[in-house]
Protein backbone atom coordinates (compact mmCIF):
# COMPACT_ATOMS: atom_id res chain seq x y z
CA UNK A 1 0.00 0.00 0.00
CA UNK A 2 2.46 2.77 0.99
CA UNK A 3 4.23 2.16 -2.92
CA UNK A 4 0.68 2.75 -4.38
CA UNK A 5 0.31 5.91 -2.31
CA UNK A 6 4.24 7.11 -3.08
CA UNK A 7 4.25 6.73 -6.87
CA UNK A 8 0.45 7.13 -7.34
CA UNK A 9 -1.95 5.14 -9.81
CA UNK A 10 0.52 5.48 -12.76
CA UNK A 11 4.02 4.85 -10.62
CA UNK A 12 2.12 1.59 -9.53
CA UNK A 13 1.55 0.40 -13.28
CA UNK A 14 5.34 1.55 -13.99
CA UNK A 15 6.27 -0.70 -11.09
CA UNK A 16 3.63 -3.42 -12.71
CA UNK A 17 5.19 -2.92 -15.91
CA UNK A 18 8.98 -3.55 -15.38
CA UNK A 19 8.17 -6.49 -12.14
CA UNK A 20 5.13 -8.41 -13.87
CA UNK A 21 4.69 -11.86 -13.17
CA UNK A 22 4.47 -13.20 -16.55
CA UNK A 23 7.48 -12.20 -18.58
CA UNK A 24 7.49 -11.16 -22.67
CA UNK A 25 9.59 -13.77 -24.04
CA UNK A 26 12.29 -11.90 -26.96
CA UNK A 27 13.08 -15.13 -27.92
CA UNK A 28 9.91 -16.66 -28.45
CA UNK A 29 8.69 -13.70 -30.57
CA UNK A 30 11.75 -13.92 -32.91
CA UNK A 31 11.87 -18.01 -33.03
CA UNK A 32 7.89 -17.30 -34.01
CA UNK A 33 8.38 -14.35 -35.83
CA UNK A 34 11.10 -15.77 -38.58
CA UNK A 35 9.73 -19.29 -38.13
CA UNK A 36 5.90 -18.26 -39.96
CA UNK A 37 8.35 -16.18 -42.59
CA UNK A 38 10.56 -19.77 -43.52
CA UNK A 39 7.59 -22.19 -43.33
CA UNK A 40 5.24 -19.54 -45.04
CA UNK A 41 7.95 -17.61 -47.12
CA UNK A 42 6.19 -18.42 -50.77
CA UNK A 43 3.23 -16.68 -49.54
CA UNK A 44 4.58 -13.74 -47.80
CA UNK A 45 6.19 -12.98 -50.84
CA UNK A 46 3.66 -13.41 -53.18
CA UNK A 47 1.75 -10.73 -50.88
CA UNK A 48 4.68 -8.33 -50.55
CA UNK A 49 5.14 -8.72 -54.66
CA UNK A 50 0.51 -7.55 -54.98
CA UNK A 51 1.20 -4.82 -51.97
CA UNK A 52 4.34 -3.13 -51.59
CA UNK A 53 6.89 -4.30 -54.74
CA UNK A 54 5.22 -3.84 -57.52
CA UNK A 55 3.26 -0.54 -56.61
CA UNK A 56 6.55 1.00 -55.49
CA UNK A 57 8.31 0.26 -58.37
CA UNK A 58 5.63 1.28 -60.75
CA UNK A 59 5.29 4.75 -59.06
CA UNK A 60 8.96 5.15 -58.72
CA UNK A 61 8.92 4.65 -62.52
CA UNK A 62 5.88 7.48 -62.61
CA UNK A 63 7.41 9.87 -60.38
CA UNK A 64 10.67 9.41 -62.58
CA UNK A 65 8.97 10.02 -65.95
CA UNK A 66 7.52 13.05 -64.58
CA UNK A 67 10.23 14.69 -63.65
CA UNK A 68 12.19 13.94 -67.06
CA UNK A 69 9.37 15.24 -68.87
CA UNK A 70 9.13 18.40 -66.46
CA UNK A 71 13.21 18.76 -67.04
CA UNK A 72 13.19 18.23 -70.52
CA UNK A 73 9.99 21.42 -71.23
CA UNK A 74 12.28 23.55 -69.06
CA UNK A 75 10.69 23.21 -65.52
CA UNK A 76 11.74 22.55 -62.44
CA UNK A 77 9.42 20.42 -60.96
CA UNK A 78 6.48 18.28 -62.85
CA UNK A 79 3.19 20.00 -63.15
CA UNK A 80 -0.14 18.57 -60.88
CA UNK A 81 -1.47 14.89 -61.99
CA UNK A 82 -4.14 13.61 -60.57
CA UNK A 83 -3.81 10.24 -62.02
CA UNK A 84 -0.01 10.38 -60.03
CA UNK A 85 -2.14 11.47 -57.14
CA UNK A 86 -4.16 8.35 -57.32
CA UNK A 87 -1.33 6.10 -57.58
CA UNK A 88 0.41 7.49 -54.72
CA UNK A 89 -3.19 7.47 -52.74
CA UNK A 90 -3.11 3.63 -53.35
CA UNK A 91 0.57 2.72 -53.01
CA UNK A 92 0.48 4.31 -49.81
CA UNK A 93 -2.91 2.09 -48.79
CA UNK A 94 -1.73 -1.11 -50.13
CA UNK A 95 0.42 -1.92 -47.53
CA UNK A 96 -2.33 -2.34 -45.04
CA UNK A 97 -3.50 -5.12 -47.14
CA UNK A 98 -0.35 -6.67 -46.73
CA UNK A 99 -0.47 -6.67 -42.75
CA UNK A 100 -3.76 -7.37 -42.74
CA UNK A 101 -3.35 -10.42 -45.34
CA UNK A 102 0.00 -11.15 -43.16
CA UNK A 103 -2.21 -11.44 -39.77
CA UNK A 104 -4.13 -14.33 -41.37
CA UNK A 105 -1.18 -15.86 -42.73
CA UNK A 106 0.54 -16.06 -39.23
CA UNK A 107 -2.17 -17.36 -37.16
CA UNK A 108 -2.89 -20.08 -39.46
CA UNK A 109 0.84 -20.63 -39.95
CA UNK A 110 1.24 -20.82 -36.01
CA UNK A 111 -1.90 -23.29 -35.47
CA UNK A 112 -0.57 -25.31 -37.96
CA UNK A 113 -3.56 -24.91 -40.36
CA UNK A 114 -2.84 -24.24 -44.20
CA UNK A 115 -3.96 -20.93 -45.83
CA UNK A 116 -3.18 -19.63 -49.89
CA UNK A 117 -2.92 -15.67 -50.77
CA UNK A 118 -5.97 -15.55 -52.02
CA UNK A 119 -7.57 -16.16 -48.63
CA UNK A 120 -5.19 -14.05 -47.47
CA UNK A 121 -6.06 -11.24 -49.24
CA UNK A 122 -10.09 -12.13 -48.96
CA UNK A 123 -9.70 -11.71 -45.76
CA UNK A 124 -7.58 -8.14 -46.19
CA UNK A 125 -10.24 -7.30 -48.27
CA UNK A 126 -13.14 -7.86 -45.87
CA UNK A 127 -11.77 -5.76 -42.71
CA UNK A 128 -9.98 -2.81 -44.85
CA UNK A 129 -12.44 -0.01 -44.77
CA UNK A 130 -12.45 0.12 -40.96
CA UNK A 131 -8.57 -1.31 -40.33
CA UNK A 132 -8.44 1.95 -42.78
CA UNK A 133 -10.33 4.31 -40.15
CA UNK A 134 -8.56 2.29 -37.34
CA UNK A 135 -4.96 3.30 -39.10
CA UNK A 136 -5.72 6.97 -39.75
CA UNK A 137 -6.58 7.42 -35.86
CA UNK A 138 -3.53 5.53 -34.96
CA UNK A 139 -1.78 8.32 -37.41
CA UNK A 140 -2.98 10.97 -35.57
CA UNK A 141 -2.76 9.80 -32.41
CA UNK A 142 0.80 9.00 -32.98
CA UNK A 143 1.97 12.05 -34.97
CA UNK A 144 0.27 14.27 -32.13
CA UNK A 145 2.13 12.71 -29.49
CA UNK A 146 5.43 12.68 -31.32
CA UNK A 147 5.01 16.14 -32.04
CA UNK A 148 4.60 16.46 -27.76
CA UNK A 149 8.22 16.13 -27.50
CA UNK A 150 8.52 12.17 -28.70
CA UNK A 151 8.14 10.92 -24.93
CA UNK A 152 3.76 10.52 -25.31
CA UNK A 153 4.06 9.00 -28.81
CA UNK A 154 6.40 6.44 -27.71
CA UNK A 155 3.89 5.55 -24.90
CA UNK A 156 0.75 5.33 -27.55
CA UNK A 157 2.77 3.21 -29.56
CA UNK A 158 3.39 0.59 -26.73
CA UNK A 159 -0.46 0.86 -25.85
CA UNK A 160 -1.16 0.17 -29.63
CA UNK A 161 1.43 -1.63 -30.84
CA UNK A 162 -1.66 -4.54 -31.14
CA UNK A 163 -4.34 -2.65 -32.01
CA UNK A 164 -4.77 -3.87 -35.73
CA UNK A 165 -4.17 -7.73 -34.87
CA UNK A 166 -6.94 -7.22 -32.40
CA UNK A 167 -9.04 -5.71 -34.84
CA UNK A 168 -8.62 -8.40 -37.34
CA UNK A 169 -8.66 -11.76 -35.17
CA UNK A 170 -11.23 -10.25 -32.24
CA UNK A 171 -13.55 -8.13 -34.61
CA UNK A 172 -13.38 -5.95 -31.52
CA UNK A 173 -14.72 -2.44 -33.51
CA UNK A 174 -11.92 0.91 -34.36
CA UNK A 175 -12.47 1.94 -30.61
CA UNK A 176 -12.55 -1.42 -28.81
CA UNK A 177 -9.06 -2.57 -30.83
CA UNK A 178 -7.04 0.72 -28.98
CA UNK A 179 -8.95 -0.69 -25.73
CA UNK A 180 -8.51 -4.63 -26.36
CA UNK A 181 -4.40 -3.66 -27.33
CA UNK A 182 -3.92 -1.43 -24.65
CA UNK A 183 -5.77 -3.71 -22.04
CA UNK A 184 -3.18 -6.94 -23.67
CA UNK A 185 0.15 -4.62 -23.29
CA UNK A 186 -0.19 -4.22 -19.64
CA UNK A 187 2.27 -5.08 -17.50
CA UNK A 188 4.96 -5.86 -20.54
CA UNK A 189 5.04 -2.39 -21.99
CA UNK A 190 8.46 -1.52 -21.09
CA UNK A 191 9.56 -5.07 -22.62
CA UNK A 192 7.59 -4.24 -25.81
CA UNK A 193 9.24 -0.49 -26.00
CA UNK A 194 12.55 -2.83 -25.70
CA UNK A 195 11.48 -4.49 -28.91
CA UNK A 196 10.46 -2.17 -30.72
CA UNK A 197 13.47 -0.31 -30.52
CA UNK A 198 15.85 -3.26 -30.78
CA UNK A 199 13.87 -4.00 -34.34
CA UNK A 200 14.34 -0.70 -35.14
CA UNK A 201 17.80 -0.82 -34.66
CA UNK A 202 18.15 -4.48 -36.34
CA UNK A 203 15.91 -3.01 -39.50
CA UNK A 204 18.80 0.11 -39.90
CA UNK A 205 21.34 -1.84 -39.89
CA UNK A 206 19.58 -4.06 -42.64
CA UNK A 207 19.17 -1.20 -44.91
CA UNK A 208 22.70 0.18 -44.16
CA UNK A 209 23.92 -2.94 -45.26
CA UNK A 210 21.63 -3.22 -48.47
CA UNK A 211 22.47 0.12 -49.56
CA UNK A 212 26.07 -0.07 -49.35
CA UNK A 213 25.80 -3.62 -51.13
CA UNK A 214 23.99 -1.81 -53.94
CA UNK A 215 25.33 1.58 -53.76
CA UNK A 216 28.22 0.95 -56.00
CA UNK A 217 26.56 -0.41 -58.92
CA UNK A 218 23.60 2.22 -58.40
CA UNK A 219 25.98 5.49 -58.75
CA UNK A 220 27.61 3.83 -61.81
CA UNK A 221 24.51 3.83 -63.99
CA UNK A 222 23.58 7.49 -62.94
CA UNK A 223 21.45 9.45 -64.89
CA UNK A 224 20.96 6.28 -66.98
CA UNK A 225 17.09 3.89 -67.11
CA UNK A 226 18.88 0.96 -64.49
CA UNK A 227 19.45 3.52 -61.79
CA UNK A 228 16.23 3.92 -61.45
CA UNK A 229 15.57 0.62 -62.01
CA UNK A 230 17.75 -0.53 -59.04
CA UNK A 231 16.78 2.46 -56.99
CA UNK A 232 13.43 1.62 -57.30
CA UNK A 233 13.45 -2.45 -56.52
CA UNK A 234 16.24 -1.26 -53.62
CA UNK A 235 13.54 0.57 -52.19
CA UNK A 236 10.69 -2.18 -52.68
CA UNK A 237 12.59 -4.84 -51.53
CA UNK A 238 13.29 -2.76 -48.23
CA UNK A 239 9.75 -2.06 -47.99
CA UNK A 240 8.73 -5.82 -48.59
CA UNK A 241 11.27 -6.73 -45.72
CA UNK A 242 9.36 -4.07 -43.44
CA UNK A 243 6.48 -5.14 -44.02
CA UNK A 244 6.51 -8.71 -43.74
CA UNK A 245 8.72 -9.04 -40.77
CA UNK A 246 6.84 -6.15 -39.12
CA UNK A 247 2.75 -7.29 -39.95
CA UNK A 248 4.44 -11.25 -39.09
CA UNK A 249 6.31 -9.89 -35.85
CA UNK A 250 3.03 -7.53 -34.47
CA UNK A 251 1.12 -10.75 -35.16
CA UNK A 252 3.14 -13.02 -33.49
CA UNK A 253 3.44 -10.51 -30.23
CA UNK A 254 -0.59 -10.21 -30.33
CA UNK A 255 -0.91 -14.22 -29.86
CA UNK A 256 1.83 -14.15 -27.45
CA UNK A 257 0.02 -11.46 -25.29
CA UNK A 258 -2.99 -13.07 -25.45
CA UNK A 259 -1.76 -16.53 -24.18
CA UNK A 260 0.42 -14.13 -21.12
CA UNK A 261 -3.06 -12.48 -20.36
CA UNK A 262 -5.69 -14.60 -21.06
CA UNK A 263 -4.75 -18.15 -21.53
CA UNK A 264 -5.57 -18.38 -25.03
CA UNK A 265 -4.99 -21.50 -26.79
CA UNK A 266 -3.86 -21.06 -30.69
CA UNK A 267 -6.10 -23.26 -31.70
CA UNK A 268 -9.28 -20.95 -30.31
CA UNK A 269 -7.93 -17.81 -32.14
CA UNK A 270 -7.65 -19.51 -35.34
CA UNK A 271 -11.37 -20.30 -35.02
CA UNK A 272 -12.14 -16.90 -35.99
CA UNK A 273 -11.34 -17.37 -39.88
CA UNK A 274 -13.56 -20.41 -39.61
Amino acid sequence: MRQTTTYGRFGSELMGDIMGDKELDFGFIVEKTFGVIGERFVELILLALIFVIVPQIVLSFLISSMFDSAVASGSMMPTFSLGMMLGSIVAGLLPLLMQAAAVHTTVEALTGRPSDVGTSVGVAIAVFLPLLGLSILMGLGLAIGFMLLIIPGLILLTYWVVAVPSFIVEDTGIIGAFERSAELTKGQRWRIFGLIVLVWIAYAVVAYIITMLTGGAMASAAYAQNFTLMGAIVNGVLGALSAIVGSVGVAVLYVHLRDLQDGTSLDTISDVFR
